[in-house]
């Protein structure tokens, strides 16, 4: 419950002007939110009186410093200053107050717009039903069904391999745990071998293709399944009648195991949900859905795209794709929240969008759904999520930077629907340079004098033979240097590779060995490193240790190089170029081979010590 102090502070403030009142408030969300976000750090908890921005623009607004005090900030010399003793009660209320009356002033201050009755009755339709599709996650048969088919302790076990595998070194406040590092691996298993994506379906009489004849109307049973439109194909070889319902209930995703985002985040978020994670099924309003998991080690929410297999990359959609964002509401049995603010650093431009309805009402029915929701928990929940508010309230307000991995365009469907869509990268983009790891011997191969490591690409691992055969998942986990490269999966042809981003003329790879911090130097190198082109497509394929360098031929046979002895560094390098089309990129590739073949290696290294 809020005291007095703090709505008698915001009675105060809201008499200013809109300016003004957007002008202080900000000032005193980035002190609330400091402190919200490290409350352990003192540095947040004090105010210096004599600050030209406090002096300018919190000082002599009405309501401004009696916020901080109504927030339990104390006056201290030359300093007002929160107390570690002090409760965060009123402070969170404060927070919460402010920017949802900064969100009202600024949407009215950029003209919104809007049929307030007509898109708000449908809008509100849109909510109540997300709102209670995510009670299906919450079925215990549902859940165990979703077990029997998670290989569970498989990726328990690779997930401990990887956690242990990682120096996360003593300075990290919160390191991650097994859990994230399970996340990953049921993210990862879930893309690449449990659900397969569908444009349009292959004819089940021959396995011709096929083309939309448009939508069609559904079965009993596919009603029954929650398949509230289906859409119809016919063969383009035996001219065959084909059906893809488009089922919205995870059970049955458990079995078709196919279709587009919507079935990917749906049956994904109830695997999340039978694992024990806490997740969220994301509500994208331009045309998307994906997952938020929770994570206890970092006390936050995770964005986890199981189309993409990509986790916390949450700018992806606004800065890779080129989505114009304006609604991203996320959804669990226990509440709902809008998190459009996690997915842009550009909120300004959010706003002109949102004309769907007004803010005040959104505010308004979100409220009142998650009253509904919290009568079926217990206090103690309650009071875990109330909680947890603020802190993800100030990671909505602060401002965001694009990291790596963000920049990349969408990866699932076809080129052409996905050009449709307009969410891939413009074809002049570059991906970033990544510098990530250094091969350096380890005791046993100091002792052998002999490094071995091999890749397989339809297991996407790497086994490093002279060490035990230890694992690393994910080709980039080894990877020295790359740009615009990523591992592309043919289910139809049950194929994978690594191969160029869509859209650019030219990328590279390369894996480096260093033996310079040991007494050995190298002696022999043996290499078979698989790639096939067609059409005009070029891979140039070398060995350099800095001074000297060597070409590999077409990489099919092990190859076999003594002109490195005495050097300590070595690395290995595939340029990609050339091709034809719009499939250029796919006309160069690296490691090609069938999905099955999980205990063939098409990339080995081997070097020899003295």
């Amino acid at each position: 419950m809020a005291t007095v102090e703090a709505a008698e502070s915001l009675r105060q403030l809201r008499e200013n002007d809109a300016t003004t009142f957007l002008a202080v408030s900000e000032v005193l969300l980035k002190y609330l939110n400091n402190i919200i976000l490290f409350p352990s750090e003192t540095k947040y908890r004090s105010v210096r009186l004599g600050n030209k921005v406090f002096q300018s623009k919190v000082l002599p607004v009405l309501g401004g410093i009696e916020c901080l005090f109504a927030a339990g900030f104390q006056e201290n010399d030359e300093y007002l200053s929160l107390p570690f003793d002090r409760s965060l009660v009123s402070l969170n209320y404060l927070q919460k107050e402010l920017a949802g009356e900064r969100l009202k002033l600024i949407s009215r201050q950029v003209c919104m717009v809007t049929t307030a009755q007509t898109s708000e009755l449908g809008f509100h339709q849109k909510l109540r039903s997300s709102a209670d599709h995510v009670y299906h996650y919450e079925d215990p048969q549902l859940q165990q069904k979703a077990r029997s088919v998670i290989p569970s302790e498989e990726l328990k076990r690779k997930a401990s391999q990887r956690l242990s595998s990682i120096n996360q070194g003593n300075t990290d406040d919160h390191p991650l745990d097994v859990r994230d590092f399970l996340l990953l691996e049921l993210l990862k298993w879930f893309k690449n071998r449990f659900f397969k994506w569908t444009d349009s379906p292959r004819c089940d009489m021959c396995g011709g293709g096929t083309r939309s004849i448009g939508m069609v109307e559904p079965t009993a049973e596919e009603r029954r399944w929650e398949a509230g439109r289906v859409e119809g194909y016919t063969c383009t070889q035996c001219n065959r009648n084909v059906r893809f319902p488009r089922y919205n209930h995870p059970g049955k995703l458990l079995e078709t195991r196919t279709g587009r985002c919507g079935e990917w985040a749906n049956c994904f978020t109830l695997c999340c949900r039978a694992m024990g994670f806490e997740a969220r099924h994301a509500v994208d309003w331009t045309d998307h859905v994906w997952t938020e998991v929770f994570s206890g080690s970092q006390q936050r929410w995770f964005h986890c795209d199981p189309c993409e297999n990509v986790c916390d990359r949450p700018l992806l959609y606004e800065h890779g794709w080129g989505k114009k964002l304006s609604y991203v509401i996320a959804f669990s049995h226990e509440e709902v929240v809008d998190v459009t603010w996690r997915y842009t650093n550009h909120p300004q431009d959010v706003i002109s969008r949102r004309t769907e309805c007004r803010e005040e009402w959104l505010m308004d029915v979100i409220a009142h759904l998650n009253k509904e929701k919290r009568q079926r928990l217990s206090a103690e929940r309650v009071k875990v999520l109330e909680e947890r508010l603020p802190k993800e309230l100030a990671e909505f307000l602060t401002v965001k930077k694009v990291q790596e991995g963000e920049g990349q365009g969408r990866q699932s469907g076809s080129l052409a629907w996905r050009l449709n869509r307009g969410e891939t990268t413009s074809g002049q983009a570059q991906a970033a340079e990544t510098e990530n790891y250094t091969f350096e011997p380890v005791q046993e191969e100091e002792n052998t004098k002999l490094f071995h490591v091999r890749y397989c690409c339809a297991s996407d691992t790497y086994i490093r033979v002279s060490n035990q055969n230890s694992s690393m998942e994910g080709w980039e986990s080894c990877v020295f240097k790359q740009q615009n490269i990523f591992r592309k999966e043919e289910f139809d042809w049950n194929m994978v590779y690594l191969a160029r981003e869509e859209g650019t003329p030219r990328s590279f790879i390369s894996w480096k060995f260093d033996c310079s911090k040991t007494d050995l130097k190298i002696n022999h190198v043996t290499v078979k490193a698989c790639s096939t082109t067609f059409q005009s497509g070029n891979i140039v394929w070398s060995l350099s240790d800095g001074e000297k360098s060597v070409r590999l031929s077409d990489g099919t046979n092990f190859e076999d190089f003594t002109d490195f002895r005495g050097s300590t560094k070595l690395i290995l390098e595939a340029k990609l170029t050339g091709g034809e089309g719009d499939v250029a990129w796919q006309h160069t590739q690296l490691f090609r081979m069938n999905s099955g073949e999980v205990d063939e290696f098409p990339f080995d290294w081997r070097i020899s010590l003295i």
